[in-house]
């Protein structure tokens, strides 16, 4: 992940680096937003412990308008979408987003990763609080 912090960073000054441990229903994985000198997102999330094979899941980044938005709560009821997570062979799943024009929402924020059945998208299968975090390289 240094690599893409420091393409990010290029012109002196670091990107903001938020993390969020995924983690729900026996499933785990991280979730990394990049904040970009330039403005926009870049999103890298990963999960593991999919069923094999089993489809595409939807993932968002949930924030509220109170900004106290939080996977315990569940109160996130506005989202930035994110590329979808396909269960590769092994039940892992990683995905890319790049929003230009995006903002991270001030305040708290959350990624949720839903379940595909009953519906495309279902209940939260791994959820986890974003948080700022420092990379050092």
């Amino acid at each position: 992940m240094a690599w893409v912090v420091l393409a990010l960073g290029q012109g002196g000054k670091k990107p903001e680096v938020y993390l969020a441990e995924l983690a729900g229903q026996g499933l785990k994985g991280r979730a990394v937003v990049l904040v970009g000198s330039q403005g926009g997102l870049e999103v890298f999330v990963y999960l593991e412990g999919l069923r094999p094979g089993s489809g595409a899941y939807a993932n968002h980044i949930h924030f509220n308008r109170g900004g106290n938005a939080t996977c315990k709560e569940q109160n996130g009821d506005q989202i930035l979408g994110l590329t979808s997570l396909v269960a590769d062979a092994n039940g892992r799943a990683v995905a890319y987003t790049r929003l230009p024009a995006a903002s991270l929402p001030g305040g708290s924020t959350y990624v949720n990763v839903h379940a595909n059945t009953p519906t495309p998208v279902g209940g939260t299968l791994a959820c986890g609080d974003l948080q700022a975090t420092e990379v050092r390289y």
